[in-house]
């Protein structure tokens, strides 16, 4: 009797021992870091976010680079986004709470793919997706630019090359309103007119857009800047500034700067591989004072 009591009570101390034990394994629920939470998060949004900015903002920021031929701030900025969200990752790795460890980190990852994948094609974009077609500006220093009388945007007619009573005349050979340079590059001119004025430099622009496009763009720009329609390439074609597509879309101009002096004379030209590669207007400034400079040295 009191040898089975005794094996009762064994019994009994080993299934209590058992149920401790289970007690003390039972699963924890890891703590949520709200701390590394916070920086993986801080770090994602910050990395897309500069991301997002310069393909929001490299159409009209001089300080990414629009006027250089290598933006190397837009790499810049793509290589900081990029190890931002790389290190978003490695810290959102680190939680100890597999819920939110799981979406944080793909929420990082994908951050991070975003700015690899989409950085790599807006550099591919800039190297080889802005090139022009090769060709040959069929104008030089000294030469004579042809005379033309073209339609502005209200229809009215503009005869040149050179502008009655200017010193100077820059002709932009802009490639066509759907281009964000181009248009860029307009609504600069626009704010600067008044200094081109002062300096006695008038401002003419030449594309092979119809009117119709030009009258849109002007009012888009509010400028008062003539945007003239050579549609049908009398003037374009034998400056050899024509791109013919082969999609079936209308040609596009070639962007080119041409200065003339008031006799028409080409005084200074600019033209690049890339059509997004723009000289600034200071340089414009500087190439048009040096023109009318020329015309009161030859009057003397």
């Amino acid at each position: 009797m009191n040898e089975e009591r005794a094996e009762t009570g064994a019994e009994n101390d080993g299934g209590e021992d058992s149920v401790d034990r289970f007690e003390e394994e039972r699963w924890q629920r890891p703590p949520f870091q709200l701390g590394r939470a916070a920086a993986a998060l801080l770090l994602t949004a910050t990395g897309f976010g500069l991301y997002e900015y310069v393909l929001v903002s490299f159409w009209s920021s001089p300080s990414l680079g629009i006027y250089d031929r290598i933006p190397w701030p837009v790499y810049l900025i793509f290589v900081v986004a990029l190890a931002l969200t790389l290190a978003a990752v490695r810290v959102a790795l680190s939680l100890e709470s597999p819920h939110a460890k799981l979406g944080f980190t793909m929420l990082a990852f994908l951050a991070c793919l975003a700015v690899g994948v989409g950085g790599g094609r807006f550099v591919s974009y800039m190297i080889r997706g802005t090139r022009n077609p090769p060709f040959q500006l069929a104008l030089k220093a000294g030469d004579r630019f042809p005379s033309f009388t073209l339609a502005d945007q209200s229809a009215s007619s503009t005869s040149g090359p050179a502008s009655p009573g200017a010193a100077a005349t820059l002709i932009y050979i802009y490639r066509g309103d759907f281009c964000p340079f181009s248009r860029f590059q307009l609504e600069q001119l626009t704010r600067r007119h008044s200094d081109f004025a002062r300096a006695g430099i008038d401002l003419v622009a030449i594309s092979a857009d119809p009117v119709e496009r030009s009258s849109y763009l002007a009012n888009y720009l509010h400028t008062q800047i003539p945007l003239l329609s050579d549609q049908s390439e009398t003037v374009l074609k034998p400056l050899g500034l024509v791109q013919t597509h082969q999609d079936g879309e209308p040609d596009s101009a070639i962007p080119a700067f041409v200065i003339v002096d008031r006799d028409g004379i080409v005084r200074w030209t600019f033209t690049s591989p890339y059509y997004r590669e723009l000289p600034t207007p200071d340089a414009l400034l500087d190439a048009g004072r040096a023109a009318a400079k020329s015309n009161k040295t030859r009057s003397q």
